[in-house]
């Protein structure tokens, strides 16, 4: 509790609320709180639903998985690739947030018609072209641009990644992506309006050569042919019901016959031995049921099939 005084205007003040009803006798006053203010853009709002959203993060793990298979077999390392962001933001803004220079790489969208950009770390590509030619493959400490022959060492690397991004887009569309050009200096290819709605999905790549990152930055209207394509068409309800029918014949179900049945006090039941006979109620002409997860299903004759016991349905 504070010990704190009130001065005579204080008190003054205090009264007046009360009088006035604005404050209540044993009331506890809360300090207002302030809102937060959310930031939203109205010239470029999303545009990308959030359904196509998790379904291009599923594809692009399999993306970063297949990478990781492709780097670590071409540096005979342990190459681990992860999905860390799929943003969207103008083509303005994506090319503002390199600071530093980067290998950046023109993506021709075929059979669309539009270009994406392939970005990598031009350290993390300085260490895999140092440990593609017998060199322990570290990041150096001073980043400098590839020179041509970099370049090409670079190029067909990242050739093979682009045939793992297209095998695991498949179930989107067949493509045909391919690099045009590499270029050192990603503020120089205006290739594209700058007000364009781009999509980057963001992989992290780490390992014995240290920590980089690569960036596919593909337009939003282009993702969005590719996403409509694909939309799952509705199914007439005979295929449906064929499609239930074909799960339901794979469930298992516990089946069991009953030969009868019998009612025993407490003290026979603990007096039984090896060698007593229970008499049941059923009758030896009598069908024997057949029970499925607990319900009496059907009725039949016991047998035999070969070294096995059996049922007969009757």
């Amino acid at each position: 509790m504070s010990n704190s005084i009130l001065n005579n205007e204080e008190v003054d003040a205090l009264l007046s609320a009360i009088e006035g009803g604005q404050v209540l006798v044993g009331q506890k006053v809360e300090p207002k709180k302030d809102k937060k203010i959310q930031h939203y853009d109205f010239r470029r709002p999303d545009r990308f639903p959030r359904e196509q959203k998790r379904r291009l993060q599923k594809i692009s793990e399999e993306v970063a998985k297949q990478m990781g298979t492709t780097l670590s077999r071409f540096l005979r390392s342990s190459i681990v690739v992860e999905l860390i962001a799929i943003e969207e933001f103008s083509y303005e803004v994506f090319v503002n947030s390199f600071t530093d220079i980067v290998c950046a790489n023109v993506v021709n969208l075929k059979p669309h018609n539009g270009v994406g950009f392939l970005t990598v770390d031009v350290g993390f590509c300085l260490a895999i072209i140092d440990r593609g030619l017998g060199g322990p493959g570290k990041i150096p400490q001073k980043i400098r641009p590839l020179t041509l022959i970099e370049e090409s060492v670079i190029g067909s690397v990242l050739s093979d990644i682009m045939e793992d991004i297209k095998i695991c887009w498949l179930k989107l569309e067949k493509l045909e992506w391919s690099i045009e050009k590499m270029e050192m200096e990603i503020k120089s290819l205006q290739l594209i309006p700058v007000t364009e709605l781009m999509i980057s999905i963001n992989f992290a790549i780490s390992g014995d050569l240290g920590n980089g990152t690569f960036i596919l930055c593909i337009p939003v209207a282009i993702l969005e042919m590719l996403m409509i394509k694909t939309k799952s068409e509705k199914i007439g309800r005979q295929k449906e019901i064929a499609n239930i029918e074909n799960v339901i014949r794979e469930v298992e179900l516990n089946a069991s016959v009953v030969f009868g049945a019998t009612q025993l006090s407490l003290n026979e039941l603990v007096k039984l031995k090896t060698g007593d006979v229970v008499m049941l109620d059923n009758k030896i002409t009598e069908d024997l049921c057949l029970m499925i997860e607990g319900k009496a299903r059907h009725y039949g004759k016991p047998g035999v099939v070969g070294k096995k016991m059996a049922f007969q349905m009757s």
